[in-house]
Order: C-alpha cells, then sequence, then structure tokens
C-alpha cells in the first residue's frame, strides 16, 4: 500500500528552470504530509497536485478502511490495478502454517490453565510398559495426575496397560493443582517435581515445564476461583392449595419429559451430548424409588443445575425454568425460589443474568463451564 501510494502521489521530476517557481507555489499551496497521517485522510482532503511528499513517508494504513487486505509478492508484474479474482488467487496460494503436535503441544485433556506439565523429550524411544512404571510412585500423591506418550504418528495416548507395548518419543506427567478438596499441597507439588527429575535421569531426557513459575501461588488463585464460581440452581415444585401430589403423576411427568431415574434417587435430564444436565430430587431428601413412588404423596421436589458442571448454561437453564412451570402447572403447585417464595419472570430474569455473568467468568478462565477440564475441577 505505501508502494501504491508513493506512485499515485509522486513529484514531476526535478526541472532546473521551474525550481523557483515551484518554490514559489509550494509556500502557498503545498501541503505537507506528516508520518502520522492516514492514504485516507489525504485521498479525501486534497487533490493529488496539491500533495507534497517528503522524500521518507511513514504511512499509518489503517486496514478497516479498506474491504481486502492484499499481500503482494515481491516479484509480482506491475499493473494499474488488482482485481478481485487476483486477490482471491494470491490469497489461495499463501502458505498456511498449522500448529501440530510435531511442536511443544500437550494432549488435549491437558490443561495449561489448571495443570502442571512435565514435557518429557526422550532421546530415544521408550515402550508404554517403561514410562508406566514411574507411574507407581506419583498415585501417591493426593491431586489427579495425567500421563500420556507421544508415538511415532504424531499422536498422544494416555499410558493406559493397552499401550504397554507401544513406542513414543515424548511424554508428558501433569499434575492438577486444585480440585473440590482445595489447592495442592506444597509438598505434594515437591514431591510431583521430584519425582519428575528422578525420571528425566534415569531416561537420560530433557524436561519442559509447561504451566506457571510460581505453581503455589497460581494453584491457590486457582482454588479461590473455583469457590466464587462453584454455584447450584435451585428451583421447587410446593404442593398447592391441593395438597401434596403423588408420586405416580410426578414420576409419569419426567419420565414423559425425557427425564430418567438413575441409581442415586434422582431424575435426571440429558444435554444434546449425553452428558447430565440438571436433576430432579426429592424435596424432603428422600431418594426416589420405583416403589417408594407408587406409594408417597409428595410435599415437593427441588430442580438443581451446577453451572460449573453445566454445557450451555443459558440454554440449559431455560429448559429447566420451562419443565419447572410445565410440571408445577400439571401438579397444581407453585413454582418458589430457596426460601420458598413464588418465583416470577422477573425474578427468574435475575437468575439467569448472574449465570451468564458466572459463564463468562469461567469462559475468560479458560475453564467453560461443562468442558472436561471444568469436569475434573468441580466433580
Amino acid at each position: 500500500m505505501r508502494k501504491a501510494a508513493a506512485k499515485q502521489f509522486s513529484l514531476s521530476p526535478d526541472d532546473v528552470l521551474m525550481d523557483d517557481f515551484a518554490a514559489d507555489v509550494f509556500e502557498e499551496t503545498a501541503v505537507l504530509i506528516e508520518p502520522s497521517t492516514k492514504i485516507k485522510d489525504v485521498v479525501d482532503r486534497y487533490d493529488t497536485e496539491d500533495v507534497h511528499l517528503p522524500d521518507e513517508v511513514e504511512f499509518k494504513i489503517d486496514l478497516g478502511e479498506f474491504e481486502h487486505n492484499v499481500v503482494e509478492a515481491d516479484h509480482a508484474p506491475d499493473k494499474g490495478g488488482i482485481e478481485e479474482a487476483d486477490v482471491e488467487v494470491a490469497l489461495t496460494a499463501a502458505p498456511v502454517l498449522e500448529t501440530s503436535a510435531r511442536g511443544n503441544s500437550l494432549p488435549e485433556a491437558v490443561s495449561k490453565d489448571v495443570d502442571l506439565t512435565a514435557l518429557i523429550f526422550l532421546p530415544t524411544p521408550v515402550n508404554g510398559e517403561r514410562l508406566r512404571q514411574f507411574l507407581i510412585g506419583l498415585v501417591n500423591l493426593d491431586k489427579p495426575i495425567f500421563a500420556y506418550g507421544l508415538d511415532a504418528s504424531h499422536v498422544w495416548h494416555p499410558l493406559t496397560r493397552e499401550q504397554e507395548a507401544a513406542e513414543f518419543t515424548k511424554a508428558t506427567f501433569s499434575l492438577q493443582l486444585a480440585d473440590r478438596a482445595g489447592a495442592v499441597s506444597a509438598e505434594t507439588l515437591q514431591r510431583f517435581q521430584q519425582m519428575i527429575t528422578e525420571i528425566a535421569y534415569e531416561l537420560s531426557a530433557q524436561v519442559e515445564w509447561i504451566g506457571t513459575q510460581e505453581p503455589l501461588e497460581f494453584a491457590q488463585a486457582l482454588d479461590a476461583f473455583c469457590l466464587e464460581v462453584d454455584k447450584t440452581i435451585g428451583l421447587h415444585i410446593l404442593n398447592g392449595a391441593s395438597g401434596r401430589f403423588t408420586g405416580t403423576k410426578f414420576r409419569g411427568l419426567a419420565e414423559a419429559n425425557g427425564l430418567t431415574l438413575k441409581e442415586d434417587g434422582a431424575f435426571y435430564a440429558k444435554s444434546k451430548s449425553g452428558q447430565s444436565s440438571f436433576k430432579v430430587i426429592n424435596m424432603e431428601n428422600n431418594p426416589f424409588n420405583t416403589d417408594m413412588l407408587k406409594a408417597v404423596a409428595l410435599k415437593g421436589v427441588t430442580f438443581q443445575m451446577e453451572i460449573a458442571l453445566t454445557e450451555n448454561c443459558t440454554e440449559t437453564f431455560n429448559s429447566m425454568v420451562l419443565l419447572a412451570k410445565n410440571m408445577a402447572h400439571s401438579l397444581a403447585a407453585t413454582l418458589v425460589d430457596d426460601h420458598q417464595r413464588e418465583l416470577n419472570d422477573a425474578k427468574i430474569e435475575k437468575i439467569r443474568q448472574q449465570l451468564r455473568l458466572i459463564q463468562v467468568q469461567m469462559t475468560v478462565k479458560g475453564i467453560p463451564p461443562g468442558s472436561l477440564v471444568a469436569l475434573r475441577l468441580f466433580v
């Protein structure tokens, strides 16, 4: 773009007979282009014959002013203009850089946002059986450990028994820095780092640490964040003026809406991916079972959704609210909050806004609700 602009606004060759005349003219009409000036501003405000370019001009080009970003080859033929078809060909032919496992990438299940990872470069291929032997000393730690090996096809595999015969050129050992039990302890962190040092020594391997430089402080901050966002939304269907509702009628409504009774005594709804999205439990803390539901009259039921464990939080919340309203209507019951106050649309919208805020906070932190890493932290 600088070259094109320079051509458009270039001056005529110097003429000794015209020097004095040109000097007089430029004193009155010339416009000096400063280095900070945008090309578009010059084109819009002045005629080309009124513009004087210094010998060295640095244009600040705002690409937002142009419809296309054009990459000009060093030896491309000089044309009066570049047509749209030429731009498409040039962009298609440009090389594409891809990040692959050939670099220092990590297994998908490992996260730099919650794990401290040792990436081990093996001087010669090592089989999975030998790498698994090192896990014996690591499993005694009080935080989860994840171990993977990179094969010759640049595919990461978990170091399970099925992979004992496979040969690996790299390995990773990751320590999860926090979970619902709290942050990793200084002792656990020190033991993990010491064991990695011993592994590298025995294998004559190099180690690259991936994660924060202050893992203990990071773990404590991560634990504090998890406590802040680890919230459960509860909606309750409470018996109305007609009194309690039968367990048989409730079960029929639950199953008709796709809820499934599981062994823990709760009815579960599933997301499109098959993951549990919310559950319905007995308000009186007596787990549901088939025989009980045939004989009991229920005071109420509770719809629960754990934000951190739920993918597509807002959509799931909307589905839960709709189902709770419909079931409350069918059971002649009332939809209430934790304090047994009736839930109207304004209160529900307030809950929805709080839910969205937590969802944004977790996503920015690199821990989207319902993701694999979130499930590790909050289960």
